[in-house]
């Protein structure tokens, strides 16, 4: 069984819970700026060219880096991979949907709060990009419910410490090690 974690931008993200990942051994694909809580990521998955536009320069870890468009890639000179999925999308996603494709069939998720209640990020608001709004939370439920369609049997498992996203089982992180 092939066990990949992607780390999101929600307030619940630990930094503790992605260290218990790293010292299992378990590769995790930071979500935009998630990657300062997880320097020592696979990979780095932004879908917004604004994003890398702000960031890129920043970024000290060695963590492949993959968007969603071509334009971004060459831009950047980073990896490219698009949806498969039709309509609107988000990063953390596109994440899951990156992790599919190299091969997991197990995917843990940690920040996926999909809710505003306890904050936007763990890092606070972005400076030059948009920010989350109930709008764009309520869109978040429909995108990743898309991708549950679309997973297949590889299995999703939300460890996030809070999360207001149903469509994946929930599980606490220790549990789902224990296993």
């Amino acid at each position: 069984m092939v066990t990949i974690a992607c780390a999101a931008s929600g307030p619940s993200l630990a930094s503790t819970d992605c260290l218990t990942l790293h010292r299992a051994n378990i590769p995790i694909i930071a979500v935009n700026s998630s990657w300062h809580a997880v320097p020592y990521c696979s990979a780095i998955y932004a879908a917004d060219c604004c994003w890398w536009e702000e960031h890129y320069s920043a970024i000290t870890s060695s963590a492949a880096r993959w968007c969603g468009d071509q334009f971004t890639a060459r831009r950047f000179g980073i990896n490219c991979f698009p949806s498969t999925l039709p309509g609107s999308y988000n990063s953390g996603q596109r994440a899951i949907e990156l992790a599919i494709h190299l091969g997991a069939s197990r995917i843990l998720l940690l920040g996926y709060d999909c809710s505003i209640r306890h904050g936007i990020h763990w890092h606070g608001n972005h400076k030059l990009l948009a920010n989350p709004d109930k709008f764009s939370v309520a869109r978040w439920h429909d995108e990743f419910s898309r991708l549950k369609a679309i997973a297949g049997s590889t299995e999703i498992i939300n460890c996030s410490r809070y999360t207001r996203l149903t469509c994946f089982p929930r599980q606490s992180l220790e549990a789902v090690l224990s296993l």
